[in-house]
């Protein structure tokens, strides 16, 4: 009876114990899944967090990519329809070959001897960064003599000058040499510009890779040309050459303002320059006289000089003024003291006849 007793209580304890047992691992692994469910349920969360996370940043990536295509979408159109920008300010324009001009400068056609080195002397003394002179002139030693005087004087370093020269027709079969002849006439050991004088199809094109090959020479810096009147001349050399010219210089002025050449030039990047700005001598007193001209001036107090030259600016042109006489010089320089209204730089654009005043 006893063994029976002692056999049914040792039963009894084994299956409290088996419970106890089955119990803990319910519980264990009630516990397990409960972690399990929440570690997923967490990491389902984190992965929303992640992929929400994520796909903001890339909203927001490819929206800045799409503000920043924007943006170079603009600077293209941007460029297109304004060409190279003037800095009204400072006075300068970036060609497009890298290299910061001035707007306004002072030309030495017809002037020789000392009245080219002393209208460049004047100049350098009044503020003028910009020298403009040409083989055919025959004054680039000239020209020389008044940059190395005011540079001597302090008036200004080498580094802060612009010096433009001309490659004459009957030198474009010798470019090359043409281009050394400039440099020891000037005394000069680049040149920051140097254009081709007249467009010449018979041989103009090796000319301009003359200049193109000083340019890698470091010879010169930046390359244009002048008197090319039409789009087709225009776009027969650069189609035939591999720099794009900087610059164009064309007769232009309110009379002549070579309206058809600057808006081709645009595409290209190439700036307009003037010369007779003032319609050059002879023809001078007839822009002056200008009921429209000399209405803008009495409004601003100034001369009608100074008018047609802050017109250039404003259109988008660089001017170069010429003169032997030392006020004349200072006089054409101050132009930067105000600015024509929109209304006004209209009634100057209404003044264009096409009509140039010279035949070359």
């Amino acid at each position: 009876m006893k063994t029976k007793q002692i056999i049914a209580f040792i039963l009894s304890l084994v299956m409290c114990f088996f419970l106890i047992a089955c119990g803990t691992t319910e519980e264990q692994t009630d516990r397990v899944d409960e972690l399990v469910e929440n570690e997923t349920l967490a990491g389902s969360q984190t992965d929303s967090t992640d992929t929400d996370i994520g796909n903001k940043t890339q909203e927001s990536d490819q929206t800045e990519m799409a503000e920043e295509n924007s943006d170079s979408e603009q600077q293209e159109v941007s460029g297109i329809s304004e060409g190279q920008v003037f800095d009204l300010e400072n006075g300068t324009v970036m060609l497009n070959s890298g290299y910061e001009m001035p707007i306004l400068g002072i030309g030495t056609f017809r002037l020789s001897g000392s009245e080219a080195e002393n209208s460049v002397y004047w100049a350098l003394r009044d503020g003028y960064r910009l020298i403009d002179t040409a083989r055919i002139y025959g004054n680039e030693a000239d020209v020389g003599r008044g940059i190395q005087r005011a540079i001597e004087e302090g008036f200004v370093t080498r580094e802060e000058i612009f010096v433009t020269t001309k490659m004459w027709t009957d030198d474009f079969d010798n470019g090359a040499e043409a281009i050394n002849a400039s440099l020891e006439r000037l005394g000069l050991d680049y040149i920051d510009l140097m254009i081709l004088h007249h467009s010449q199809p018979s041989n103009d094109v090796g000319a301009y890779q003359a200049m193109e090959q000083a340019v890698s020479e470091g010879k010169l810096r930046s390359i244009g040309l002048s008197n090319y009147y039409t789009p087709e001349d225009f776009d027969r050399l650069v189609n035939a050459t591999s720099i794009t010219p900087a610059l164009l210089q064309n007769e232009t002025h309110p009379y002549h303002q070579s309206m058809e050449m600057k808006e081709h030039l645009r595409q290209y990047g190439t700036v307009m320059e003037s010369w007779f700005p003032l319609g050059g001598r002879g023809n001078t007193q007839t822009l002056f006289n200008d009921e429209v001209i000399s209405g803008i001036a009495q409004a601003h107090g100034k001369t009608s000089a100074q008018i047609i030259l802050r017109w250039h600016l404003q259109a988008g042109n660089i001017a170069i003024p010429g003169s032997s006489n030392a006020d004349h010089i200072q006089e054409n320089f101050e132009i930067f003291d105000f600015e024509l209204t929109d209304e006004e730089m209209e009634q100057m654009t209404g003044l264009d006849r096409n009509e140039r005043f010279a035949g070359y």
